[in-house]
């Protein structure tokens, strides 16, 4: 593998985790205020936990995307290292669809990060932040990781309904793996008559984001592998069958989060380990998720 391409896989992976974290987070925001609890001071420390872990992602999102558009010039360039400060071919860059997508994920982690210092201004003077003010930055983000994810990748070529599909999937996965830490963190700071709401609300929310997540991604699987005879014999398929493979043993572990965990919140005293312990699993496998997606989408295409 070419020292560009790694360099690339590396901080496309690292754009992946901010923009996860930032969704999560702002699902998580979105959820907590229909939860029991609300003004105790575990719910205003939990929430601020939140709010630095999405502000640091965030930062480290802000940094791998300015890193992956001198690393694009450098590979481009193909001159070595001192290619990515080349005038010319990062006025290039900048001017195609790869420099669009930069500047809207630098707006969308620059607005994540002002949202961030907002919301965590008011907890530390323990006022609760406002629900709709929220939920219209949540959107504005959600929508616009959406449309940075349609302007490039391997749906581009195809036809609008696929971009938009692509748009839908990419927020799914992106705000349920970003979901993941905060919801281990509730396990520790939330007491039991608040934390089992929260995860009853979210396996509710999740049952409609996973529906939607497989249909528009075996949509997407279908249009770019074509038959079962190159899903099995190309190596993007074969790449696609592990990612389908993760994606599946995420799937059991929420379920057994929702049936098995959940209802002994309140009965069991270990009941909240146990799901903290379950969720770290499924964090440590989603992690394996977006490393095999940057490799697909980075590495290998749909003709490999």
């Amino acid at each position: 593998m070419a020292i560009w391409e790694v360099l690339i896989l590396s901080t496309k992976l690292a754009v992946y985790l901010g923009l996860s974290a930032l969704l999560g987070g702002f699902l998580i925001l979105l959820i907590a205020p229909f939860i029991q609890d609300k003004l105790s001071q575990a719910r205003l420390l939990w929430q601020t936990y939140i709010i630095k872990y999405m502000a640091v992602f965030a930062l480290i999102g802000v940094l791998a995307t300015i890193l992956d558009f001198f690393f694009q010039v450098g590979a481009l360039s193909q001159s070595g290292f001192t290619g990515m400060f080349d005038a010319v071919m990062q006025n290039m860059v900048a001017q195609s669809a790869l420099g669009t997508v930069a500047i809207s994920r630098l707006c969308v982690f620059i607005v994540g990060l002002v949202f961030c210092g907002m919301v965590y201004w008011q907890l530390t003077r323990k006022i609760t932040p406002n629900f709709f003010v929220t939920l219209i930055v949540a959107i504005i983000q959600w929508g616009s990781v959406g449309y940075t994810f349609m302007l490039s990748g391997h749906t581009v070529q195809l036809d609008s309904l696929y971009g938009y599909a692509l748009a839908v999937h990419v927020i799914i996965a992106l705000s349920w793996m970003g979901a993941l830490w905060p919801l281990s963190d509730a396990c520790i700071h939330l007491p039991p008559i608040a934390l089992r709401p929260l995860m009853e609300r979210f396996g509710r929310i999740a049952i409609v984001l996973v529906s939607l997540l497989i249909l528009v991604g075996g949509l997407l699987a279908w249009e770019l592998i074509g038959s079962v005879s190159n899903l099995l014999n190309q190596t993007y398929g074969l790449g696609l069958l592990v990612k389908l493979g993760f994606v599946t043993a995420i799937l059991m572990l929420a379920a057994w989060h929702k049936f098995k965990f959940t209802p002994k919140l309140l009965t069991h005293s270990n009941a909240a380990t146990d799901m903290r312990r379950s969720i770290q699993i499924e964090m440590v496998i989603g992690l394996c998720i977006f490393v095999i997606t940057a490799v697909l989408t980075t590495v290998l295409g749909p003709q490999s």
